[in-house]
């Protein structure tokens, strides 16, 4: 087995298992194995960095305790023994100046699971950490195989996402097509969806047998660690006559493949967590010019979500602002387990009021980024009951396109907002033209020495006069010079707009033939008009 630290397997173990008692002299101490301490012979042939399990041993027993601890002293171990908690101090003064570490067992846990717990988690620490050892279910395929041997039948274990983490492969398994396509997409498939989510199976801790139409029956259990629900447990059969009574085999097996699921899950939090703070900090550019945060997975395309305009958007309250963060919140969350279902691992954060993913390319999942996209902003609308904007940029490899990345998605759901679009999934290439021109506005209006001035005097004029010739030229000139449609934008008549237009040419030398005019002024009187 692979040795562990001391404290992520007290980690994997739970307070109602195990507590630590003395961490020991050793800095970060080790666990390869668990032996009982009940034959000194074994024990002396023990390797170090086991658990020896303290059977028999009386911690009111000053002498008993003492010869625990110089037998684990003596063979580098760390000792278990059952005490309440908080334990005396006498006992932690016996312990401390021994400098091994001890853990307190919950006297009410029998030693025979204790050790069955410390072994799985071990177990499945090796297979997770072998080479070509699969990253999603560890030793949740021995345990399905083990299943399988007992009952006779074929094991699948699920996770509450519907995704299959682990099966078992014993020669001449029964299955059928559900199992078939279930191993082939690691997922349950869509048309078995409602059958594996019945009711009866995922609010009983009992055994619940299950016959789909065209497969074959089935026995469930759901796996739960107290009131969590981790996943599913299912066993198939080759016909009802071969359903055995294995309701207890089942309900243990669920027990085992929770503390598996929970030790995933932790990994995985930890692990989202992580990526999803490098996310941050890359975004916000605290990760220097160059330096990539270790969480961040490039290549990849970032996607920047943002609430389509709406009803709300006219309100400033405290409650609409609070409501629009919460929902913007479960939109994160929303992104994640989506993205995991579809057999992405995602990074994700809020910056502001809007929501950025960061979709790793290599190793992506079985759709495409536009096909999760699509089903994202579904689940949203119908989980969240709003409607959002997404927007998609192309593949990025490194931290400053990443950094470019996000200022193109912020300034496409700027415009898109701004035109008022339709909620949906959009991409910054397909919106390049309307970024650039954003950029050459933004550049006119924050900088005098790219404007002629002579925007700036047609609105001055306007103003003091209460005429409109810088809306009509802008008109005029945002539909080429055709007249009929610059007349019909302002509900003018044609011509209104054409003296107007002589009139602008004669009170401001506006020449309208010259194109570099035509572009400068466009230019301006979009610049100015936006501000």
């Amino acid at each position: 087995m692979t040795a562990m630290l001391l404290e992520q397997l007290v980690t994997a173990l739970q307070d109602d298992v195990v507590s630590v008692l003395s961490e020991g002299a050793e800095a970060e101490p080790r666990v390869a194995g668990v032996e009982l301490l009940d034959s000194h012979e074994v024990v002396q042939a023990t390797a170090s960095g086991h658990l020896l399990l303290g059977v028999g041993v009386d911690i009111a027993d000053p002498d008993a305790m003492d010869a625990a601890l110089r037998t684990a002293a003596a063979t580098s171990c760390a000792l278990a023994v059952k005490c309440a908690v908080p334990a005396r101090e006498d006992l932690l003064a016996r312990i401390r100046p021994t400098g091994v570490p001890v853990l307190a067992v919950n006297p009410q846990m029998p030693w025979t699971r204790v050790q069955r717990l410390v072994t799985t988690v071990l177990a499945a620490r090796a297979a997770d950490s072998e080479p070509g050892g699969s990253p999603t279910g560890g030793d949740l395929f021995s345990l399905a195989n083990a299943v399988a041997g007992i009952v006779g039948g074929a094991v699948a274990i699920m996770d509450t996402q519907q995704i299959i983490v682990a099966y078992s492969n014993l020669p001449d398994q029964p299955i059928d097509e559900t199992r078939r396509q279930g191993i082939l997409g690691r997922r349950v498939p869509e048309d078995a969806i409602a059958d594996h989510l019945d009711r009866k199976v995922w609010t009983s801790d009992a055994v619940v047998r299950h016959q789909r139409s065209g497969s074959l029956p089935r026995m469930a259990v759901v796996v739960r660690a107290g009131e969590d629900v981790l996943g599913s447990l299912w066993a198939a059969f080759p016909d009802e006559a071969s359903v055995p009574d294995c309701g207890p085999a089942l309900q243990e097996a669920a027990r085992v493949a929770a503390l598996h699921l929970l030790a995933l899950r932790r990994q995985v939090d930890a692990e989202q967590e992580s990526r999803d703070r490098a996310l941050r900090s890359a975004l916000e550019g605290r990760s220097g010019q160059s330096d990539l945060p270790g969480g961040v997975r490039l290549p990849g395309v970032l996607v920047g979500l943002s609430e389509a305009v709406g009803e709300e958007d006219e309100a400033s309250d405290a409650a609409v602002a609070a409501r629009r963060r919460a929902a913007l919140l479960r939109l994160v969350d929303l992104a994640v387990l989506d993205s995991r279902s579809l057999g992405y691992e995602p990074a994700a954060t809020l910056l502001g009021e809007r929501v950025y993913v960061l979709l790793p390319a290599a190793g992506s999942g079985l759709v495409s980024t536009g096909v999760l996209l699509d089903h994202l902003l579904d689940r949203a609308r119908h989980s969240l009951h709003r409607s959002f904007l997404a927007v998609g940029s192309p593949t990025v490899g490194a931290l400053s396109p990443l950094l470019r990345a996000r200022r193109d998605i912020d300034a496409a759901l700027d415009h898109l907002r701004e035109q008022r679009a339709d909620p949906g999934g959009y991409r910054t290439d397909d919106l390049r033209p309307e970024l650039v021109l954003r950029r050459l506005v933004g550049a006119v209006r924050d900088d005098g020495e790219l404007r002629t001035g002579i925007a700036e005097r047609l609105r001055a004029y306007d103003a003091e006069h209460a005429t409109e010739y810088a809306a009509t030229l802008l008109a005029y000139l945002r539909h080429f010079g055709d007249v009929v449609a610059a007349s019909g934008a302002l509900h003018i008549h044609q011509n209104t707009l054409r003296l107007r237009l002589r009139r602008a040419e004669q009170l401001f030398g506006v020449s309208l033939d010259d194109p570099t005019r035509r572009l400068l002024l466009t230019l301006e009187l979009t610049a100015l008009t936006r501000t």
